[in-house]
């Protein structure tokens, strides 16, 4: 193999600003969440393209690798938020604002008209003492209170401690509160967005009584004023954490510096991007690894993968109401993981091949220490559903041919890819664990490089636009991915507009540059018109604006 000690820091870094995900092609690379695409900066798309022309002649074998390992951090982003049943929660969260308010949204319009936002006329009328018992004022309130809920639980599992700030803004409840309220919204949007049959996922409808208990019974973390442990990270230093150590596994089998200091002396260990590790190395009380291969670096992405896969609430029905919280908040699980593998110091050295029998018996042993369910449970859990001869098995020769419902078609679409990636994982656990590894290098083939491009994004940017293009992939005609770009993004912007309307003030804004590349959108601005419209019979020019000042 040929090997290289020139990295570029200039090229290397996928993003500018870890927290931010929205596109820029000042950035080498992004993934946005709310949007579902991934976006290369031109360099990295000419080179990565040249990679898969294998047209590279001319190209700098550096450049090219560390461009690659660039689209593998993003794709691995792309594989967090949709593989991942916290990454699923937390994307699908976004339409689960909508979805869950729509009737009441349509109530409230009939009531109150084309009035914005929601949340201000209600907080008016509640002030003008108007009660509850107000059809207007009730549908208002539910709806701010859906997406509100919601917000603080994207917020508070990206990051923990926001939940220190959130607890004295008003309508928030408590953490439990937020985590059962989008936990529900979401399992339900993906119900009823895919026809599932009762019992194929958990039924949030019955959770009800056990919320009601565990306030009556003041339960730490689920009433008002009542804070649970923080965790020191989140979804977001997880995240970028797997990705980022994913990234420089792969470089270091593509020919790169196998040494880690090396990574850091050009600068690829900014604290978003080993915030998680170093926490993983204290916790343990281990010193930071000199290789890229070792052992310890296989536990770190072990542990990520285990804290970003909690079972409970979805897929699999909650049994302890109590330990909801921190059987599900990524960081808990992230620390909760750590402490177990301190305890098992043997386990700190277990790691060697990086193989599926080493993902299932660490991480068997991992989770028996903390209480989780195995590691399979959940995958058995999603893949058991295929074959229903019904629901499940439809969507995934949706995916198989792209030919989506129009219904609810984002939904439709990520849980689509959701039950595929499952799928696999389950077969291979170890490629989706330590991709790195597997993705070049001897252990690299053509089957595994086969799987890895079965599950690259949907969407993504150009090296000269940032407009949005499908990807092109086997099996799919174009007439279908046309479709599923027209019928997706349609639906994002249903939803944006719905939450403008119940949550922010000021008239409706039509910034619809990240998908189209475009300042000037009049079409897709009539069109986004057109559909909230259709869903709300208000219309929303006609929009009166309300004052927001004084909240």
């Amino acid at each position: 193999m040929l090997r290289f000690s020139r990295l570029d820091p200039h090229l290397l870094d996928p993003v500018s600003a870890p927290s931010v995900f929205n596109a820029t092609l000042n950035a080498h690379g992004t993934y946005t969440t709310e949007h579902f695409v991934l976006r290369l900066s031109p360099r990295v798309h000419e080179l990565v393209d040249a990679i898969t022309r294998r047209d590279t002649d001319g190209h700098d074998t550096a450049d090219l690798m560390q461009a690659y390992s660039v689209y593998l951090h993003e794709t691995i982003h792309w594989w967090q938020h949709m593989g991942s049943s916290a990454g699923l929660m937390l994307s699908l969260a976004y339409p689960a604002q909508v979805y869950g308010s729509m009737v009441f949204l349509q109530q409230f319009g009939r009531g109150a008209g084309c009035v914005k936002p929601v949340k201000s006329w209600a907080h008016r009328a509640m002030l003008a003492g108007v009660t509850h018992e107000d059809p207007t004022l009730a549908a208002a309130n539910i709806a701010v209170n859906n997406a509100l809920d919601i917000d603080f639980y994207k917020k508070i599992v990206l990051s923990p401690k926001c939940a220190l700030e959130l607890r004295h803004t008003p309508y928030f409840e408590s953490v439990g509160h937020s985590y059962l309220k989008a936990y529900g919204e979401t399992v339900f949007a993906i119900i009823g967005s895919c026809d599932l049959r009762e019992a194929q996922l958990p039924n949030p409808a019955g959770w009800d009584p056990h919320i009601l208990r565990l306030r009556v019974e003041h339960a730490e973390g689920f009433v008002h004023g009542s804070m649970p442990p923080t965790a020191e990270v989140g979804l977001a230093e997880i995240f970028e954490g797997q990705a980022r150590f994913c990234q420089l596994q792969f470089l270091a089998n593509s020919g790169g510096p196998v040494l880690l200091e090396s990574y850091r002396e050009k600068g690829q260990f900014a604290p978003i991007y080993v915030s998680a590790f170093e926490l993983f190395l204290q916790l343990l009380g281990a010193d930071w690894p000199e290789r890229y291969d070792d052992p310890l670096v296989g536990l770190f992405l072990l542990i990520c993968d285990l804290a970003i896969n909690p079972t409970r609430g979805y897929p699999l029905e909650i049994e302890s109401f109590e330990d909801f919280i921190c059987d599900v908040d990524p960081g808990a699980r992230f620390t909760r993981l750590c402490l177990a593998a301190a305890e098992a110091p043997e386990l700190q050295k277990a790691i060697q091949s990086f193989s599926a029998m080493e993902y299932e018996l660490v991480g068997s042993r991992l989770a028996d220490r903390c209480g989780y369910d195995h590691p399979f449970a959940g995958l058995d859990a999603i893949v058991g559903m295929i074959g229903d001869g019904g629901p499940v098995d439809a969507l995934l020769d949706e995916h198989r041919t792209f030919r989506f419902g129009p219904v609810n078609m984002p939904v439709r679409v990520i849980f689509s890819h959701h039950l595929a990636f499952a799928r696999d994982k389950r077969r291979q656990p170890e490629i989706f664990c330590w991709p790195g590894m597997w993705l070049a290098g001897e252990r690299c083939s053509g089957e595994i490089q086969k799987t890895f491009q079965a599950h690259l994004s949907l969407f993504q940017d150009r090296g000269d636009t940032e407009q949005i293009f499908p990807r092109a992939m086997p099996g799919r005609s174009t007439k279908n991915i046309e479709s599923l770009v027209n019928g997706f993004f349609s639906g994002m912007l249903a939803f944006d507009l719905a939450l403008q309307w119940t949550l922010f003030p000021g008239p409706f804004a039509y910034d619809f540059k990240w998908l189209t590349g475009k300042d000037e959108n009049c079409d897709l601005i009539a069109l986004a018109k057109q559909q909230f419209e259709h869903s709300y019979a208000v219309n929303p020019d006609s929009v009166e604006v309300i004052d927001d000042a004084y909240l």
